[in-house]
């Protein structure tokens, strides 16, 4: 088939490390994909998770994909060779992310809800081109058949899930053991759900605004610790997770060191972007960290263990990429002289 004028770059947990993610990170959620637009694209839908920074486009050339990118994280892409992606290829690999087979933790649950999150706010800022607003429907589908008929995103799979997995298992169970979670967004809202679940307890939650903190607290009846206590808390619990928005550490090494003082152990996860724990910290006797890229070391094999229903998505992927073609070639064929099927004009 001819292109559908579709363009993906980006990049992601598996071509770049963490330290690069986490600086481009920073620069597109302090720029605007309308920058993107206001370059010539026709549309423009940026992705911006934990793992991956990505830049949907459509009607430009991908040899200038690069440059809209550029101009979306302005500062944060020098030194940086993104992965482009065009027409079946784009396509795909938004099905794929959609799936959750591209996350670091297969079958992530929240991926689809942060690719609805990035639509909904291209829609807002009237920048998705109809080619865009029906490949990102055709993405949701995706995503809600895997989940449904599939065994990939049983039990609810998510890099915060995993990481209360793992401490699990490093503290031989979490029944009546005190965690103290930093945060009171999305991701901290998994981890105390799922604590809670386990038997933790009592949840301890500290966030810079207590009022979300005390909200977070009062679903799993967990107790609340004003921000400035923070490191006081760290020591008087098993575990520690932190998942807040904040640009730097939010608690040092010294203060680290005083939560293990005296043969105290204590695991830590943290699953913040960009890092919200010193990694000189791994040193500490007793101190056990664990980041978003060592859990996602951790779970390399987890494609094999589950093939079945990982060949059962790819399956889903590709009906729904057959039917995304076949309305792409409808659309050509009603318009011949429209490039890719890339309408004159923006969609809202």
């Amino acid at each position: 088939m001819s292109g559908t004028g579709i363009v993906m770059v980006g990049v992601h947990h598996r071509t770049q490390g963490i330290a690069i993610l986490e600086r481009v990170r920073a620069a597109a959620e302090n720029g605007s994909p309308a920058a993107a637009v206001a370059m010539g694209a026709r549309g423009a839908v940026g992705v911006v998770t934990c793992h991956r920074v990505e830049l949907y486009l459509e009607g430009v050339e991908p040899g200038t994909a690069g440059t809209c990118f550029g101009a979306w994280c302005e500062g944060g892409v020098d030194g940086v060779e993104p992965v482009v992606l065009r027409d079946e290829a784009a396509a795909r690999h938004l099905l794929r992310v959609a799936a959750g087979l591209e996350a670091a933790v297969l079958g992530d649950d929240q991926v689809l809800g942060q690719l609805r999150r990035a639509y909904a706010a291209a829609c807002r800022g009237l920048l998705g081109g109809p080619l865009l607003h029906r490949l990102f429907h055709a993405a949701f589908r995706t995503g809600k058949r895997v989940r449904s008929e599939t065994a990939l995103g049983r039990g609810g799979r998510s890099v915060a899930g995993e990481a209360v997995a793992l401490i699990a298992r490093r503290l031989g169970g979490l029944r009546n053991r005190r965690v103290l979670v930093l945060g009171a967004g999305e991701m901290a809202r998994i981890v105390v759900t799922r604590l809670a679940r386990r038997g933790a307890g009592p949840v301890l939650v500290a966030n810079r605004s207590i009022e979300r903190a005390r909200a977070l607290a009062a679903e799993v009846g967990g107790r609340v610790v004003p921000w400035s206590w923070r490191a006081r808390a760290a020591a008087s619990v098993d575990a520690l997770v932190v998942a807040t928005g904040a640009a730097g550490p939010v608690l040092s090494e010294a203060e680290l060191a005083g939560a293990v003082a005296g043969g105290r152990q204590l695991v830590a996860a943290d699953l913040s972007m960009p890092r919200n724990l010193p990694s000189a910290a791994r040193g500490l006797p007793g101190f056990e960290l664990v980041d978003l890229e060592g859990l996602a070391a951790a779970l390399e094999q987890d494609a094999v263990r589950r093939r079945d229903a990982v060949a059962a998505a790819e399956a889903i992927v590709e009906e729904e990429l057959d039917r995304w073609q076949a309305w792409v070639r409808s659309r050509e064929a009603a318009a011949p002289g429209r490039r890719g099927g890339v309408a004159v004009g923006r969609g809202g």
